[in-house]
């Protein structure tokens, strides 16, 4: 009889928003999470969030855009005692930038983050998951299904000026390759025994928002359900999607924005 040697997850962007709440909630999910991020000290508090509701996480600084930080995630994988069976690639940054003075240098970096990374995160996780099962979610965005309207953001994102109007190209374009990206691994990962899938957040209220709160109202008014969503909804759609109640779902996507897209 073989030893059950547990249930590993890794977890992108885990220091904070989104990726914490998903960590937190594989941890109680009874998943030992690895924990990726570039700042250390942000992995820190989200692996003390989860050893003090009892679970296991070990933080893993590396940069996921270079073949070193990948490579060193895999290490670390390999010599925990629990098997890995999820891998969410969480991590992704905006490039918001005027239309006509868009920086080569930084459009690749975005690249790199959103879609690169987690291509190349999920080809090593599928080699090691197909001994025994596993899935996979690749975190995109409606940004990723449909285009940003400049209204919306008034002079934060000019709709017009001599070098065009300022857009997040890169980003929706990524997220946009991101969701095919799913759709892809998830046919040909199946006979493997591995499922992947998608979850696009609409407008989440994370750490990192910077708006006023005259931004903020006008977001919740134009989503149908009035308000933003927490990153805790999300975790719980990307828990489902990993857990045994999905074990048919594959190549699909969630949608987890308060109506945002309905209309």
């Amino acid at each position: 009889m073989g030893v059950d040697r547990g249930r590993l997850a890794v977890v992108t962007g885990g220091g904070t928003g989104i990726g914490r709440a998903t960590a937190i909630r594989l941890s109680e999910s009874g998943y030992e999470c690895l924990v990726v991020g570039r700042r250390k000290e942000k992995l820190d508090e989200t692996v003390e969030c989860i050893t003090g509701r009892g679970g296991k996480a070990v933080p893993v600084p590396a940069d996921i855009t270079t073949v070193e930080g990948r490579e060193k995630i895999f290490e670390v994988v390999d010599v925990q005692e629990s098997c890995l069976s999820a891998l969410v690639n969480n991590a992704g940054d905006s490039n918001l930038a005027p239309l006509f003075d868009q920086d080569l240098k930084k459009w690749q970096g975005n690249f790199s983050l959103n879609l690169e990374s987690a291509a190349f995160l999920a080809f090593e996780a599928i080699e090691r998951m197909s001994e025994s099962g596993g899935a996979i979610v690749n975190v995109a965005s409606v940004y990723g299904m449909v285009a940003l309207n400049n209204r919306l953001y008034a002079d934060r994102f000019p709709a017009s000026s001599a070098e065009g109007p300022t857009r997040d190209v890169s980003y929706a374009a990524s997220k946009g390759a991101l969701r095919m990206l799913s759709r892809e691994l998830a046919v040909a990962a199946a006979p493997m025994g591995v499922r992947v899938n998608t979850v696009s957040p609409g407008m989440i209220q994370v750490e990192k928002h910077e708006f006023e709160s005259d931004y903020l109202r006008k977001f919740e008014e134009m989503t149908p359900m009035g308000r933003l969503g927490r990153p805790a909804e999300i975790a719980g759609a990307i828990n489902f999607l990993l857990s045994p109640e999905a074990s048919y779902i594959t190549g699909s996507e969630i949608v987890v924005d308060g109506g945002w897209t309905v209309w």
